[in-house]
């Protein structure tokens, strides 16, 4: 009889393990919205920009000179952004079950378009198993041969000349990995997902960090043309003249973005 009841005991113990297992395996949705924080500098202050610059890897006398006439530059905003998706992947941590690794590809990529203080139109939606994450991030794939990774768009004023449009454009392929977080709460928070129930994170590129430290200097100096014409000013990564204004703002791409849960 005692040995009846401890094949019973296991035979419990096994289902119920099974039970468990199946329920950590079903699928939580998630909804991911996009949105912009704008920049805009219409306090700049030329002193304190070339000390940063100074101090920068940009210091270079061949680079920057330090009579770059103050005022040329009197206003500089960024409020619109764009980025194309080849690829995301998502890799979990949970306190229970198997830790979670999914790819998503996208062909054609995803276009995402952003405007200042808009979600977009366009949103990323995927399943992953439910469960209490104690880490879950997203990795961007950004750009193709035929696509930019991810594109600024602003305007500058040169002092009381008319605005000037401002192109600041990744063109090389970049991957981006963003740690998720909750809105309230402390950044290693656990994000708990569950089965049934469509769960609402915004995925925010911070524009007003990433040109936070800006060398505006390098600007007003390297396109001068641009700014006293109706031209574009554009810059890319894919030219090699350009390549200080992305020499000290590379550290800044990757924290520019964030991924919070509701």
């Amino acid at each position: 009889m005692r040995k009846q009841r401890f094949y019973l005991l296991i035979l419990v113990t096994l289902i119920l393990g099974a039970c468990q297992k199946d329920e950590l395996t079903l699928p939580a949705s998630v909804d991911v919205n996009f949105n912009l924080t704008p920049f805009v500098n219409s306090d700049i202050d030329y002193q304190s920009s070339q000390a940063r610059l100074k101090n920068s890897s940009l210091n270079n006398s061949d680079v920057v000179e330090q009579n770059t006439p103050p005022g040329l530059i009197t206003k500089m905003e960024v409020f619109k952004a764009s980025f194309f998706i080849s690829d995301v992947i998502i890799e979990g941590i949970r306190e229970q079950g198997d830790d979670v690794y999914e790819t998503i590809p996208f062909d054609p990529p995803l276009e995402i378009n952003l405007d200042e203080n808009k979600t977009a139109s366009q949103h990323l939606s995927f399943d992953i198993p439910q469960g209490v994450y104690k880490k879950l991030e997203i990795k961007l794939f950004l750009g193709t041969e035929n696509h930019p990774a991810l594109e600024f768009i602003g305007e500058v004023t040169p002092g009381k000349s008319p605005t000037v449009t401002f192109n600041y454009q990744f063109s090389v392929k970049q991957e981006i990995t963003i740690r998720a977080t909750k809105k309230s709460g402390r950044p290693g928070d656990n994000i708990i997902l569950k089965k049934n129930q469509e769960e609402q994170a915004s995925l925010i590129l911070n524009a007003d960090h990433f040109f936070k430290y800006f060398p505006i200097p390098l600007l007003a100096q390297y396109k001068k043309e641009e700014l006293t014409s109706d031209n574009t000013i554009n810059i890319s990564n894919k030219n090699e003249k350009d390549a200080p204004f992305f020499t000290a703002m590379s550290e800044r791409l990757e924290e520019s973005f964030s991924l919070v849960f509701e």
